[in-house]
């Protein structure tokens, strides 16, 4: 189905883990998440990484237990330029309230500029369950950054979880 890779957000295996895809119910969907990250077509963020081994529960052990995990640091130069980009993007931007939407997103705890500039560097597609703020407007500012809104300023492809499991074939046994 093609070379199209996928970095995802820390909801996209939160949400899963917690609601619809419990590991006693659905082991075929980890073992699918775990073999993709394995193979580089899923790659993972180590600030996505530590969001979600930080979290001392089931999903954490499992992450944390994927041997020879491949993370993308963000310390990379190329990775930094361009958070920064998203930064600078945020600050002038008529759409977002500063300095809140500002700081939120440049938060030692927040991984989604990071995970935008990741994306950007490696050629990847996004994938998280945030969707776009449809009331973006420069009349009314929000501090409510979204993922999919910053992608679509930066020419980034941002899906979600259902369209990376159709790409790579997931199937249920």
């Amino acid at each position: 189905m093609g070379n199209e890779r996928f970095i995802i957000d820390t909801d996209t295996l939160i949400a899963p883990y917690r609601s619809f895809y419990p590991f006693d119910m659905v082991p075929d969907f980890w073992s699918f998440i775990e073999q993709n990250i394995l193979s580089k077509k899923i790659m993972i963020l180590d600030k996505v990484y530590n969001e979600i081994t930080d979290g001392g529960d089931q999903l954490s052990n499992w992450l944390a237990d994927i041997k020879n995990i491949e993370m993308i640091n963000c310390r990379n130069s190329t990775i930094i330029s361009h958070y920064a980009k998203i930064l600078d993007y945020i600050n002038i931007s008529p759409l977002y309230r500063k300095p809140e939407a500002l700081f939120d997103w440049a938060s030692d705890k927040t991984a989604d500029a990071w995970l935008i500039a990741a994306a950007i560097t490696y050629s990847c597609t996004v994938i998280t369950f945030e969707i776009s703020n449809a009331s973006l407007n420069d009349k009314q500012p929000t501090r409510d950054v979204k993922i999919p809104d910053i992608c679509k300023q930066f020419n980034v492809k941002c899906e979600n979880l259902y369209y990376m499991m159709r790409h790579l074939g997931f199937k249920r046994k």
